[in-house]
């Protein structure tokens, strides 16, 4: 089974000071409808360690 990865950019705003970033997700994306995209990877343009920011991607 060959898997299918995507990258993708949000436009989002810091949780903590409102500015505007952009958080970059590398998915692997499910084989079946009722089964959620895994998430490989993370990165937020301003913080890329920042807990709030990631606790949006389960």
């Amino acid at each position: 089974m060959k898997e299918q990865y995507q990258e993708i950019y949000e436009d989002q705003s810091c949780p903590l000071d409102g500015r505007a970033a952009v958080h970059t997700l590398w998915i692997t994306k499910s084989t079946c409808t009722r089964c959620a995209d895994e998430v490989l990877d993370f990165s937020c343009s301003l913080n890329a360690d920042c807990r709030k920011c990631v606790q949006e991607y389960p």
